[in-house]
């Protein structure tokens, strides 16, 4: 391999080629000096800092889609969790046990399975703020700091307990040490990329796609401008770190949980692969995609709610292209590329929702900013005076930033059902545990009497986490049968969900077996609409039933030792004392 040619600039030039033309240096002399610029910059990481600890802070109630994952913790150990999971979900292996680590730590809370990614969220804004001061300059680096401290997919996974706020993290790093090579061209940066694979690909799923998109551009850095030995080997180290690593996890557990989980994903992300079979409507579906969730920076949504961010995209990506930047076209392209070849596939979803984009983040917000400041000063070299448009750009997203708080602080929860079952979990188990003795016949007995509402996605899972929060923050007991008695009774309560089958006659069958030796005194049945997020539409009823019992006379018959079906040595029972240590930890 042959040294590269010497150059007469620095080697940052080859990504900020075409950003620091005559649009920028026009922005920079009418209204933006270096001093305003940098108190901007700083002025914009606050507000990103303020609205993801908001967020966070006000704990919001797990929703239906963090139940599904976070019902995981309550029970499985490290190893357990390499199988599949409950509720079919399938997460990276590294974050599984990060979250199960945190439960331990710190008990089994909102703010304990949300920790790590909201870690990940602050950890983001500085690194983001690191590099793209390394791709951008003047305005264009303002708009993207500013478009991705308000973001709300940003603020938004900084506070669930879910992959993507990770995915973005790990992402960004990826591209903060990527750009690091580009700029200094020290085969180290390689070597750092290399070492930290395994770490990447064990915590995000999309890292595949950063890392084999940024390395295809570092390889064609060293084809046309011919780089060392050193530079060589350090790339090909980095590309075998990245299919090893992908190897081992995919061993690990991948096959296990995608295997167990493929057809359903299969199904339920059907729509949101492109349609690959009726190539004639790829480009309607293509347009689509990227004018909905995909592209919902620093807001958007479906139905085309992200065209704007679309058209400020493009006119980036024409802009670049005039210029021939190819750098920064191949930063921003190749992951985007390789997640719509896996799409193809029917691998993994490319749009449909933002968390599926998630990591593409810090490459989208660039492209924004990019095309924000090249649209106006297409406007400017027209005759239109754009003096001012970007300290209106940048007073528009602190507005949004403040929206996204404000919205938070007076609405802390994503659906009023979701804030329904919380609030029932607060007021029922604790007060119960006072004056009685209390059994979920699911999580205590190990008893399913609608085993599909445990094998499909429902909102039994939100019911067992809420309980498992209550059960750790108070420290509540597993039920214990020697204090029962008629002064504090039995309390067995049963969750059911009206679209599935209740199998009746097997409940029937143990109430009589309960009611050998202890009396039923009472029976509750509290019901609870499940709504849209509109409110206005009923998508399920769910019960909470509880049975009240009390010993007979000893006399007649000697008091069981176990419930019938009792389970307490089985995890579902020792869930409850591991999730009570855990409190007791706190």
């Amino acid at each position: 391999m042959t040294k590269p040619a010497p150059v007469d600039r620095p080697a940052s030039c080859l990504v900020r080629d075409g950003l620091d033309g005559p649009e920028t240096a026009l922005f920079d002399s009418a209204s933006l000096d270096s001093a305003s610029l940098q108190r901007w910059l700083g002025w914009f990481v606050a507000l990103g800092l303020l609205t993801r600890l908001v967020r966070y802070g006000l704990r919001f109630p797990l929703w239906d889609d963090e139940s599904f994952l976070c019902v995981n913790f309550i029970s499985r150990s490290y190893a357990e969790l390499l199988r599949p999971l409950d509720f079919h979900q399938v997460a990276p292996v590294l974050f599984l046990w990060i979250e199960r680590t945190a439960v331990r730590l710190f008990g089994f809370s909102e703010l304990a399975l949300r920790l790590f990614p909201f870690a990940c969220a602050i950890a983001s804004v500085f690194l983001f703020r690191r590099t793209a001061s390394r791709l951008l300059s003047g305005p264009g680096l303002l708009l993207a700091v500013a478009i991705f401290a308000v973001s709300y997919p940003g603020i938004r996974y900084a506070a669930e307990a879910k992959p993507y706020g990770s995915d973005l993290f790990v992402s960004l790093g990826l591209l903060a040490l990527t750009v690091e090579w580009l700029e200094r061209r020290e085969s180290r940066w390689l070597w750092w990329l290399a070492c930290l694979m395994p770490l990447a690909v064990g915590l995000s799923y999309p890292a595949i796609f950063a890392a084999g998109g940024f390395s295809l551009v570092v390889g064609a850095c060293l084809w046309r401008r011919g780089g060392t030995r050193s530079e060589w080997r350090a790339w090909s180290a980095w590309n075998l770190a990245l299919a090893a690593s992908f190897g081992f996890w995919f061993w690990l557990s991948g096959h296990v949980q995608a295997g167990a989980e493929g057809e359903f994903m299969s199904r339920f992300w059907q729509v949101h692969f492109p349609p690959v079979r009726q190539p004639w409507k790829l480009p309607y579906w293509l347009l689509q995609t990227h004018a909905s969730d995909f592209l919902a920076y620093p807001v958007g949504g479906p139905n085309w709610a992200s065209s704007v961010t679309l058209i400020f995209v493009l006119a980036s990506l024409w802009s670049l292209w005039r210029r021939r930047n190819a750098v920064l076209l191949g930063l921003c392209l190749a992951p985007a590329g390789l997640h719509f070849l896996a799409a193809m596939l029917q691998k993994y979803p490319y749009g449909g929702h933002v968390k599926f984009s998630q990591y593409l983040a810090p490459m989208i917000c660039c492209l924004t900013a990019v095309g924000v400041v090249q649209s106006f000063a297409w406007w400017s070299s027209r005759g239109l005076s754009m003096r001012r448009a970007p300290a209106c750009g940048c007073v528009l997203l602190v507005a949004i930033g403040f929206v996204v708080v404000v919205r938070d602080v007076v609405r802390p929860y994503k659906t009023q059902s979701d804030f329904r079952a919380r609030a029932f979990a607060q007021g029922f188990w604790f007060c119960v545990h006072r004056t009685e003795e209390v059994a979920c016949l699911k999580s205590d007995l190990g008893l399913d009497f609608i085993p599909e509402q445990y094998q499909e996605l429902s909102w039994s899972a939100q019911y067992l986490c809420n309980r498992a929060l209550e059960v750790s923050h108070y420290r509540l007991p597993p039920p214990d049968l020697s204090r029962v008695s008629r002064e504090r009774p039995l309390r067995c309560v049963l969750y059911r969900e009206s679209r599935f089958p209740f199998e009746e006659a097997q409940f029937a069958r143990w109430l009589s077996e309960m009611q050998q030796n202890y009396e039923l005194v009472a029976r509750e049945s509290l019901s609870f609409p499940r709504m849209k997020q509109d409110e206005r539409t009923l998508v399920a009823t769910e019960f909470v039933d509880s049975y009240k019992f009390v010993p007979r006379d000893p006399s007649s018959s000697p008091l069981p030792s176990s419930l019938p079906g009792d389970r307490q040595n089985s995890r579902h029972a020792l869930a409850v004392r591991k999730v009570s240590a855990g409190g007791a930890r706190q």
